[in-house]
């Protein structure tokens, strides 16, 4: 029998080798499971705002004569908290049309708030003055995102270039959907 010191340990080597790649690709692995949980969170605030926006838009369009209120009352929420009054409840009393619209756009607020989103309503980007009765855009944002209230004389607006560049085009990174009401 030839005994051969020079290959001494190979064996082990080999080994430590083949579990440094394992290791390698278990961490590739845990690596791919965070980023599809983060994917999935964002496919689920993602769905619960478009709920969230389309039942006030459905709610507008069940109330059309106060639809030009909407987007003043929607604003006036956008940076709801606990400590927001309520408006008069019109589940428990009977409103008028303007006390629904109210109504309506703090339930959004106060449901948006609850799921860690803000909404907010401005003219849809590439709406002349003249359409922009008729067409509006209901924004929600999470995150870090985050609207800009601004208020010049007696009208307040909202900024959205947080969410929607000056042509209306995403900003890669931010956290919003937006949607086209009418």
């Amino acid at each position: 029998m030839i005994n051969h010191h020079n290959q001494a340990g190979v064996g082990l080597m080999e080994v430590l080798v083949a579990l440094l790649l394992l290791a390698l690709g278990v961490l590739g692995y845990v690596a791919l499971q965070l980023r599809a949980f983060d994917a999935s969170a964002e496919a689920m605030q993602k769905s619960q705002a478009v709920v969230l926006m389309r039942g006030l838009a459905e709610n507008m369009r069940v109330n059309k004569t106060v639809m030009g209120n909407y987007p003043a009352f929607v604003r006036s929420y956008t940076g709801f908290s606990s400590t927001t009054s309520a408006p008069t409840n019109c589940f428990n009393s009977v409103c008028t049309p303007l006390e629904y619209a109210r109504f309506d756009a703090y339930q959004a607020a106060r449901n948006a708030n609850q799921l860690g989103m803000q909404l907010t309503m401005d003219n849809c980007p590439g709406v002349t003055s003249t359409m922009s009765i008729r067409r509006q855009c209901l924004y929600a944002f999470w995150g870090n995102t985050s609207p800009t209230i601004t208020t010049s004389g007696t009208t307040t607006t909202a900024n959205v270039s947080t969410c929607m560049g000056t042509n209306g085009v995403y900003v890669a990174g931010s956290s919003c959907l937006m949607m086209e009401v009418y």
